[in-house]
């Protein structure tokens, strides 16, 4: 499979309309969006974003700590005469399905950026593209408070279990020391830098992913978390990357 060079250019998108044919996916690997240089860093942050309870997220970044390359799905298939492929995080599509595609066009193709099913609102973009602008900062300050809170009580608790002191006695003996304020500071500071700079790596997901929402006419395209909006609309046909790679709108 072709892997990547740079992000693809979300300018210049256009919607084409129609049904599916001589549709053909194949799961394959390539470099989306990680250098070699962020592994160890993502690392620390898929532990503490799965303690939070962000799954789908922790699995990405943790697969992104340990490979350079990722799994996708690369499709490829006609829209009213016209050639369409490209990688898509997951494809729940198939022959026959009516749908709107947001694409750019290369040299003798439409390169796919993201595909809407209107009949059920299925969804499913360029890997990582889940969210718009402001709700990816939204979700970062939310995983930036959430992992701050985490590594104070597990400090607390590794402190507690060696030096089988209380966690009342342990916060005392700091406020005691005047280290308190420095602990709580060093603490927010170290996860604030690591969360914004994996942040900072995903913005330019988020403009394909507007870009895609605006092609695709949906509602309110600067305002969309498509992970929130999956939630509690699963149907038992869906494979079990829904939530994760394809979603509802």
């Amino acid at each position: 499979m072709t892997v990547f060079e740079k992000m693809p250019n979300p300018q210049g998108l256009v919607k084409l309309s129609g049904q599916i044919a001589g549709y053909k996916v194949t799961r394959g690997e390539a470099s989306f969006v990680f250098t070699e240089s962020d592994q160890a860093r993502f690392g620390v942050i898929a532990i503490a974003a799965s303690l939070a309870g962000m799954g789908a997220q922790a699995v990405s970044v943790a697969s992104n700590a340990t490979a350079m390359e990722e799994e996708a799905d690369h499709v490829e298939f006609t829209l009213n005469g016209h050639q369409v492929s490209g990688w898509l995080w997951r494809s729940p599509f198939r022959e026959g399905d009516v749908v709107d595609v947001a694409a750019e066009w290369r040299t003798d193709h439409y390169e796919v950026l993201g595909v809407a099913r209107p009949a059920d609102r299925t969804i499913a973009l360029y890997p990582h593209c889940t969210r718009s602008r402001v709700k990816h900062i939204r979700n970062a300050f939310k995983w930036w408070v959430y992992t701050s809170m985490l590594f104070e009580l597990g400090m607390v608790a590794i402190s507690s279990t060696f030096e089988t002191i209380t966690v009342k006695d342990f916060w005392s003996r700091l406020v005691r020391e005047g280290d308190a304020l420095w602990y709580l500071a060093g603490i927010h500071v170290f996860i604030g830098i690591a969360i914004y700079s994996m942040a900072r790596k995903w913005l330019p997901f988020t403009r394909i992913a507007e870009a895609v929402f605006r092609t695709l006419e949906l509602p309110n395209p600067g305002n969309i978390d498509l992970v929130k909006s999956s939630k509690g609309r699963h149907k038992p046909e869906d494979a079990f990357e829904y939530g994760a790679m394809f979603f509802r709108y």
